[in-house]
């Protein structure tokens, strides 16, 4: 077998592949005995057809198996011969395949870049000070008020604040009608536009509202931009929000506190914890970026297109777990991925030079430690970490989670050995 390997780019190679018309002669053998033992002819027993019958009645199937089956084989040993691991499939470009003639045929690949990781010890970052203020504290008072709240039915005439029970008829011009029934509409809400509020204020239970809305031709709402909308609503129920008194009943309330001040005490424990780990996220990623500025390498396409696919897949699921119709919206996605793409690429750029290191360095992940990682993640979905790592093993996920914790073990290391200065 001649095998000839040229560098395209430092990630894509193109490899031509050659072998004597003998190797041809054999495996139009191999497949020729393969289609007389499996066809069957009218007036043989299976298997027992005249070998030159079959060839010449199968003829074009036995040239294309016997093309393939020397594709993949010859691909596959020319790749091994030569220590290359290939990115994703590779593209034919020539292919020499005729009765007599040696086999020939040209391809191309992708494969991981060749270098050596550097720069990425005593990498000087700053961390910012964790420090939480009063007025923090308070604001995360103020949301356990707001998320304690709750609507009473009130005898009265809404006003903003005011949520409303109601029917909702709406009518867009040239569109379709939608229906709505007893809907909360608060008055005063973000995102009402202001002639649909004022028909709202006053309104009381039992009233029947008509109004008219133009919305302008920005609004996000595109299936109503531009249009005059009629609305017809039927209230219901006028409600007005009881907002509990930030004191000592409400912190026993909301479970193992007896005053106030404790629970803000905990509002501060807990303001701080998340600080400081943001803190530390944004030294590990300050790390990460500043090692990737010393290691610039060119980027395998493939890699980067399964991880723009990856991101808008996971996008589209996300989606659909809300409850959205994908098929329906009006969204560019060729547009979306163009904005995924350098975080994509950067992404790429991060899991390559941090392999690298973890390779350089002999960064592993033993057995106690993936066993105590999938008891972890089998407790935070609730199920068995048996079951877990048997799911993780037939799906290929295991190896993933194993490269997955080896990356994060070797940014653990890179901050470790970083020269790191807190804020003051």
């Amino acid at each position: 077998m001649k095998i000839e390997l040229k560098d395209l780019t430092p990630v894509r190679k193109q490899m031509a592949v050659e072998v004597d018309p003998e190797v041809v002669a054999r495996e139009q053998g191999a497949v020729l005995r393969r289609f007389v033992s499996q066809v069957r002819l009218p007036g043989f027993r299976p298997g027992k057809a005249p070998a030159s019958l079959v060839r010449t009645r199968f003829a074009k199937e036995i040239e294309e198996d016997v093309r393939d089956r020397l594709l993949s084989r010859l691909y596959r040993e020319a790749t091994q011969e030569k220590g290359l691991r290939p990115l994703g499939d590779p593209v034919l470009e020539k292919l020499t395949h005729e009765e007599g003639q040696p086999f020939r045929f040209e391809t191309s690949f992708e494969v991981l870049p060749a270098f050596t990781a550097k720069g990425y010890r005593e990498v000087h970052a700053r961390q910012p000070k964790a420090v939480v203020g009063d007025e923090e504290v308070s604001a995360a008072l103020q949301d356990i008020q707001r998320s304690r709240t709750r609507l009473v039915t009130a005898e009265k005439a809404a006003e903003p604040g005011d949520v409303l029970v109601a029917d909702v008829h709406g009518h867009p011009e040239g569109g379709e009608p939608f229906h709505r029934e007893r809907t909360l509409l608060e008055v005063g809400a973000e995102g009402h536009l202001p002639d649909f509020d004022t028909a709202l204020v006053g309104a009381a239970a039992g009233a029947d509202l008509d109004v008219t809305v133009s919305y302008p031709a920005d609004h996000q709402a595109r299936d109503l931009a531009g249009k005059p909308v009629r609305f017809q609503i039927h209230v219901h129920e006028v409600k007005q929000k009881d907002v509990p008194a930030l004191d000592d009943a409400l912190a026993k309330d909301l479970g193992d506190f007896e005053t106030l001040e404790a629970l803000r005490a905990r509002v501060r424990e807990d303001l701080e914890a998340r600080k400081v780990e943001a803190a530390q996220s944004a030294v590990r990623q300050g790390v990460l970026d500043k090692v990737l500025l010393e290691n610039p390498i060119p980027l395998p396409e493939h890699l980067v297109n399964d991880e723009l696919r990856h991101r808008v897949e996971e996008m589209v699921r996300s989606l659909v777990l809300q409850g959205v119709d994908v098929e329906k919206m009006d969204v560019d996605w060729k547009e979306i991925g163009a904005r995924q793409e350098e975080p994509a690429r950067k992404t790429v750029h991060a899991r390559l030079v941090l392999d690298a290191i973890a390779q350089a360095e002999g960064l592993t992940v033993d057995e106690g430690e993936l066993d105590a990682r999938l008891g972890r993640e089998a407790e935070r979905m609730g199920e068995g970490k048996v079951g877990l790592r048997r799911r993780l093993q037939e799906g290929g996920g295991l190896e993933a989670l194993k490269i997955q914790m080896v990356r994060e073990k070797t940014l653990d290391f890179l901050t470790s050995v970083a020269n790191i200065q807190v804020e003051e």
